[in-house]
């Protein structure tokens, strides 16, 4: 590979990509009203709950939640890569793929990574080879799996193979083939020995089980020994390389992703014949983390199927007990986690041997419980009821990982059931999980503030293709309010509410932003004093920077990096050229009627109110080409972006249903969500800093709570500080309920 996709052919390719079209090759659609329905692609459904918006060019499921834009839906459809996301519409749309020269430091990371990736390739074929073409690789190996239950189906769907005995097997094909001792070494399938200076074959004597990416290439190995010595290792696997990082792969995805998507479920499960004899077993939705702990990279990776994991254990609570981190890094990343215990004597691999399909997926239905509810069970266990301290250790244990779910409905179920079960009041686990939500909040913010030092310096309001950055308090014009809300209060810094608290408001400011960052909003003061035409997302980014406010939650705080940078970067230019165009156009559409007029009109009066209204006619068609740039432009490029995250949160956010508040129902039958943008972003801004002046009154109150009486002068301080923030709390009460009018641009 010496090139990639040049950045014109990205845009082609995102701009002539319909949804309609796209979808329409795997659903039946049908208009319904301004959009189009139809049967759920990605779960199984009787009455059609996707939908398909072609005049934003995205769909969405408001059953399952999965959709987005063209790309989007072909990534998740077709199980594709972003770039082979593009190749696949480039060939659908017939337009020619350029791509661009890579410099020469890209070009030799690239070239290294195809060639490990080809080392891996000729080193799976040459150990499928072994397997059945030769006589140890049928007597051992292929008796081996034999031996355990496996037939020709999966063998082949896994890719097993077979390490002959002979320590440079693989090492003498290959360098026959032309292959190199640096990408042999690089990928871990061979070992220089300092003692004789040569090489020789890692997984020599063992059966293969190939590591595969989600798209399907050959990332590394896994190798079990054939021989009963104890000395020997029983299991071993490629090593971290540029083409295998362990964190981030899980064994079976890509046999899995699929049936996982279709049944929006993963089952986890430990080892290699653990994946294997469950789908032989007709159980296609498992993976493996192939005996290690679970890292945030896999459960990232696994996330993007679905939100639903069962975890099978068998009946030794050890396992439990040892994977306790994996569980609580599941629930931080908001999945829905389930377990399974096995009948005694069982793992993965013998159940499954020992029963039929259908007995499987009934006993998975059956036998499935809620992990919190099994922690209780398996960790409660063994402790004795005249053990306090042991049952409070337990207790904390299990509320650390209650600690880790963030929807706030199963919060208050969970402190029931551990009330209950644990034998304490719901009062002491309340106070006792907020403890630990508390760090765990803490944390959080730590890492946030860690994020925003390393963002610290990126400039916040582009001007003429640069970004002006130093965005002063004075950004808006005299007839808009201009004061900082902190101007009445000592420390102008703000202290944040924890992220779940302020997540709904920092959500509602981010729908506006991914819907209409682009458009017109009012003018604002650059650097220099000057008023210029100002976007949404000028706006909003201007207005927080004066209280030195920043998007807490980091996905959400992706996304508006992602708006900006677009508007710095390429959105002015294309939109020069498409003022251009409209212009022009403008002016063909006045110059034909013009010629209509003449053989039309009565006489010079009626010809002077006939080109008024042409002209009128001409320049809102003009405003309306611009405005639906705008907001097309930016929707289209967030929906296709190459960030998983800017893409997903993107495709949230812009097809969120609006939900008109109750200040602005009497509004809505004589204005849209668009219309009304010079009352909703202000008011969602102030609605935001609201709630940080909550939180701030709140921990003052806390501090003020925890003041010795005989420190009199902190007590009155804190004490005035109070009265000063609820003073302000006042003013924006009587803010919020206020229409606030922006000028417009004339």
């Amino acid at each position: 590979m010496s090139s990639r996709i040049d950045p014109e052919t990205v845009r082609r390719i995102l701009d002539t990509a319909d949804i309609v079209d796209v979808v329409s090759d795997f659903v039946k659609l049908r208009r319904s009203g301004a959009n189009y329905k139809g049967l759920c692609p990605f779960h199984d459904e009787r009455t059609p709950s996707f939908s398909v918006n072609k005049a934003r060019n995205i769909c969405k499921c408001f059953s399952c939640g999965k959709g987005g834009s063209p790309v989007n839906f072909i990534m998740e459809h077709e199980q594709l890569s972003y770039n082979e996301a593009l190749r696949y519409l480039a060939r659908k749309y017939n337009i020619e793929i350029i791509e661009r020269e890579l410099n020469d430091a890209e070009r030799q990371a690239a070239s290294d990574r195809e060639a490990m990736l080809a080392v891996n390739e000729f080193a799976l074929n040459h150990f499928e080879h072994n397997l059945t073409e030769t006589e140890d690789g049928r007597n051992i190996a292929l008796s081996y799996f034999r031996h355990r239950g496996i037939n020709d189906a999966m063998i082949k769907r896994f890719h097993l193979g077979y390490a002959l005995e002979r320590s440079d097997a693989l090492y003498s094909t290959a360098k026959s083939r032309g292959f190199t001792d640096h990408y042999l070494e690089s990928t871990g399938l061979c070992l220089k020995s300092e003692r004789t200076n040569s090489y020789y074959d890692r997984f020599k004597g063992r059966v293969i089980f190939p590591i595969h990416s989600v798209a399907g290439r050959v990332l590394g190995f896994g190798g079990r020994t054939m021989r009963s010595d104890k000395t020997v290792a029983k299991y071993v696997n490629s090593p971290e390389s540029t083409v295998y990082v362990k964190n981030r792969e899980l064994y079976g995805l890509y046999q899995a992703k699929s049936a996982i998507a279709k049944k929006d479920k993963c089952i986890l499960v430990e080892g290699y014949m653990d994946v294997i004899s469950m789908h032989q077993a007709g159980v296609e939705n498992v993976v493996a983390s192939s005996g290690t702990s679970l890292t945030q990279g896999q459960i990232r990776a696994l996330r993007r199927f679905s939100s639903n994991v069962t975890l099978i254990y068998d009946s030794d609570a050890a396992g439990i007990k040892a994977s306790l981190r994996g569980i609580n890094l599941l629930l931080a990343e908001n999945l829905t986690v389930k377990v399974l215990l096995l009948p005694e004597g069982d793992d993965p691999d013998s159940f499954a041997q020992s029963h039929s399909a259908s007995e499987v997926e009934a006993y998975l239905k059956d036998h499935e419980t809620d992990i919190i509810a099994f922690m209780i069970e398996i960790l409660m266990r063994d402790v004795s009821k005249s053990d306090p301290i042991a049952r409070a250790k337990v207790a904390n244990t299990i509320l650390q990982s209650v600690a880790m779910v963030s929807d706030q409905v199963l919060r208050m179920e969970y402190i029931g059931e551990c009330a209950r079960r644990l034998g304490l009041s719901e009062n002491v686990v309340a106070l006792q999980l907020q403890k630990f939500s508390a760090v765990r909040a803490e944390e959080l913010e730590k890492e946030m503030r860690r994020q925003q030092a390393r963002d610290v310096g990126r400039d916040i309001i582009p001007e003429n293709g640069e970004n002006a950055g130093k965005a002063e308090a004075n950004t808006t014009p005299d007839n808009i309010r201009q004061e900082s809300i902190t101007s009445s209060v000592p420390d102008k810094n703000l202290v944040r509410a924890g992220s779940n608290t302020l997540l709904p408001y920092e959500r509602m400011i981010m729908r506006y932003v991914t819907r209409y960052g682009l458009t017109y909003f009012c003018d604002l003061a650059d650097a220099d004093g000057n008023l210029q035409p100002g976007t949404v997302v000028d706006y909003v980014v201007a207005d927080l920077s004066m209280d030195d406010i920043h998007i807490s939650d980091p996905a959400l705080s992706s996304v508006l990096e992602a708006v900006k940078k677009l508007r710095s970067d390429s959105w002015p230019d294309d939109r020069k050229s498409i003022e251009k165009e409209a212009g022009e156009e403008r002016n063909r559409r006045i110059e034909a009627g013009h010629d209509e007029i003449r053989q039309v009109a009565t006489d010079i009066y009626d010809i002077e109110k006939r080109e008024r209204e042409l002209a009128a006619e001409a320049d809102a068609a003009y405003d309306e080409r611009l405005r639906a740039f705008d907001t097309d432009y930016l929707q289209r490029r967030l929906l296709s972006s190459d960030d998983d995250t800017v893409r997903l949160i993107s495709t949230d956010l812009i097809s969120e249903r609006y939900v008109l508040s109750k200040i602005h129902t009497k509004f809505a039958h004589v204005e849209s969500e668009e219309e009304q943008l010079s009352t909703l972003v202000p008011r969602a801004i102030y609605e935001l800093k609201a709630a940080i002046l909550a939180g701030y009154i709140d921990d003052t109150k806390r501090r003020l709570a925890a003041v010795s009486p005989s420190d009199t002068e902190t007590f009155e301080k804190l004490l005035r500080t109070i009265v000063e923030y609820q003073e302000l709390q006042k003013e924006f009460a009587k803010t919020m309920g206020e229409r606030i009018i922006l000028p417009k641009h004339s």
